[in-house]
């Protein structure tokens, strides 16, 4: 497995320990770019829809008062589920090693997110919806940066110059 790799199943599943379906939704807008490695699945248009509209609500019902806690057994097996999906999907030449770093992130950033989003409201003050946003721009710009290597690494193939024969 490449670094880019690595790199893009790591962040996706810390993606979606914070957020559970920011990382697939992103990830399947993604596949629609020109170029880009494409999963049957993440690529099709109605899935990059379904998933975007249940990312989006999401983060809309995070900020609500009875939210579950994405630490319970119910949520943080979702999430494990997802994260090791999306790293897998990334990770087409090991699989397994993708769905492990998917695991491994979104493990870690479920209880980080939970802790931390917990300390800062009890030491700031700042309502708990607000901080609430300021992990939504987290997990999007951490998608992203995860999502972003995928595309790059689709561009590079694309631009590549062919070679003349003589």
């Amino acid at each position: 497995m490449n670094q880019r790799t690595f790199n893009s199943a790591l962040l996706l599943g810390v993606t979606t320990g914070l957020r559970s379906m920011m990382a697939p939704a992103l990830l399947s807008l993604s596949a629609q770019q020109p170029g880009a490695d494409r999963h049957w699945l993440l690529a099709s248009p109605k899935t990059a829809r379904w998933l975007t509209t249940m990312a989006a609500g999401e983060l809309v019902f995070d900020k609500l008062p009875f939210a579950p806690s994405r630490i319970s057994p119910a949520s943080l097996s979702a999430r494990l589920l997802i994260g090791a999906m999306c790293g897998a999907a990334v990770s087409r030449d090991d699989e397994a090693g993708g769905a492990l770093l998917g695991i491994a992130g979104a493990l870690v950033s479920s209880f980080a997110g939970y802790w931390i989003r917990k300390g800062v409201d009890r030491v700031s003050g700042i309502p708990d919806a607000l901080v609430g946003l300021m992990e939504d721009g987290v997990a999007i710009g951490t998608g992203l940066a995860a999502t972003s290597t995928r595309r790059e690494e689709a561009e590079s193939v694309v631009r590549r110059p062919r070679s003349r024969v003589a």
